[in-house]
């Protein structure tokens, strides 16, 4: 019903990277927000080991996206995932970054 929403060209190397990334991302977030929002005292750190893993993730992802090309295929709605999700995800992080960097600068300055 929905062929033209996959496509089938990815090599199996980038499937696996950004797949194991994606899905250790995943993880690492619901439990940084499960210990942010119960206040354990190494969620700040782990928050951090989220963000640095979720940001190689797409530092990873994004060129070797464009090194295969794959803008040239027709994804159909993958394309539009990619170009929006991943924004999106990439702006978080960078968002959460500035966060952690500002509260380290409020940690020091007490």
């Amino acid at each position: 019903m929905a062929k033209e929403q996959f496509y089938d060209g990815f090599p199996q190397d980038f499937l696996t990277t950004v797949g194991l990334l994606d899905f250790t991302t995943a993880l690492l977030a619901i439990i940084s927000l499960v210990a942010l929002k119960n206040k354990w005292r190494f969620a700040i750190p782990l928050v951090w080991t989220f963000n640095i893993i979720g940001f190689g993730d797409l530092v990873t992802a994004f060129p070797q996206f464009f090194g295969l090309k794959l803008y040239n295929q027709n994804l159909g709605f993958i394309w539009l995932m990619f170009i929006t999700y991943g924004l999106v995800t990439f702006l978080s992080h960078i968002y959460i970054f500035i966060r952690l960097f500002r509260n380290l600068k409020k940690k020091s300055s007490t």
